[in-house]
């Protein structure tokens, strides 16, 4: 079992030095299982797709999540948290994200089959609010179980698998800690009429001060 904690970019450790307090370190957790969070979803896919991107969605909150690959024509063969599949039979690279969501942890499982090489190495890229965390990993055969955690107030936006020698399928993907969608809010009639008055106001002013001169 690997655990890793990885610290956020060094500027913010530098910033700790100059003005003489430590600066919180960001932090993103990675460790081998499956430990899934008291609020963890499945992620399941509605129909059967084939693309450079398919989607899926949580199965409490409805949250869209996307799978997006660079590299592969990926497949979906079936509905609820069946595996995610490649039209070759192997994942080179595949990114997950929530759009218009943050997450707090990821539950993912690359799982090397039989006719995969052995020990296959692979690099996740997990994204957050701070920047990007590393973490390179040995893919064995079966299964491959990653949980992936955000720490002291960071918020991850996506997760990226890349595997030169790629895995079979992804399976049994899970989140947690997905954020409310942020809204702009907008005027009232009230105070977009006082905007108004207020420019028209302004636009006088000007007119008289150009008359004057």
């Amino acid at each position: 079992m690997w655990h890793k904690i990885v610290p956020a970019t060094a500027a913010g450790l530098i910033a700790g030095l100059i003005f003489g307090s430590p600066a919180a370190q960001a932090t993103v957790v990675f460790t081998a299982g499956n430990n899934p969070q008291p609020d963890e979803q499945n992620v399941l896919y509605g129909s059967n797709q084939t693309g450079a991107s398919v989607t899926g969605a949580t199965n409490q909150s409805q949250t869209s999540v996307s799978f997006t690959s660079s590299t592969d024509t990926l497949a979906t063969t079936a509905n609820g948290q069946a595996n995610l599949t490649a039209q070759d039979g192997l994942i080179n690279q595949v990114t997950i994200l929530t759009p218009g969501h943050t997450f707090g942890d990821m539950i993912l499982n690359p799982f090397l089959g039989t006719g995969n090489p052995p020990d296959t190495a692979a690099a996740v890229t997990v994204t957050t609010n701070d920047g990007s965390f590393l973490d390179n990993v040995t893919l064995t055969n079966g299964n491959n179980f990653l949980t992936i955690r955000a720490l002291d107030n960071e918020t991850i936006t996506s997760v990226a698998v890349t595997s030169t020698g790629g895995f079979a399928d992804l399976r049994q993907v899970r989140i947690s800690g997905v954020s409310t969608p942020t809204t702009r809010a907008v005027p009232e009639p009230g105070t977009l009429s006082l905007l108004g008055v207020g420019l028209l106001g302004v636009a006088a002013v000007a007119r008289r001060r150009r008359r004057d001169s």
